[in-house]
């Protein structure tokens, strides 16, 4: 800040790691991310080269993917660390363009699904009305079924997106 008569620099230390989703996959609900650190880190014991490979798991919050990693292998040890995924906007997690229009058609699509067992006509004979009960079992249980798939939200994270993986405080 500059004031008059006086300059003062305030020296921020930096607190994020740069590192990037290391392939290309589609998250369906929970799931782990693979990301490769871009800068080479260096903490009171170890030392982690550029381009080392920690894994972070993910779970969909209020329209961001939540990324966070809980350990990393350093030469066959499993180190435990508490860091979470920022995205370049500053917020933690990652953005998740146009969340409300798939939520919506997501539901709309599963709430089809789940409708579309229960208008089977009662028929006249026993065999006949223990066939009908039958194939509706059949139909409502593949229709939950798929609506369960459908509501499952995805998301696709390409290689190479940057993230900023910061230590919780």
């Amino acid at each position: 800040f500059t004031t008059v008569g006086r300059t003062y620099e305030a020296e921020q230390s930096k607190n994020t790691i740069k590192a990037c989703v290391h392939e290309t996959q589609t998250i369906k609900g929970d799931a782990t991310v693979r990301l490769r650190l871009r800068e080479p880190v260096q903490t009171s014991q170890h030392y982690l080269p550029k381009g080392t490979l920690v894994s972070a798991q993910a779970k969909l919050s209020n329209g961001r993917l939540m990324l966070k990693i809980t350990s990393i292998e350093i030469n066959e040890s499993v180190i435990p660390v508490e860091l979470n995924v920022f995205d370049l906007d500053g917020q933690q997690g990652l953005s998740i363009s146009d969340s409300q229009e798939i939520s919506a058609l997501t539901e709309m699509a599963a709430n089809m699904s789940q409708t579309s067992g229960a208008s089977i006509m009662m028929t006249q004979s026993a065999g006949q009305q223990l066939a009908s009960d039958l194939g509706r079992g059949v139909v409502q249980g593949v229709s939950g079924y798929f609506s369960k798939k459908i509501k499952t939200p995805k998301v696709t994270l390409k290689a190479g997106l940057q993230v900023l993986l910061v230590a919780k405080q």
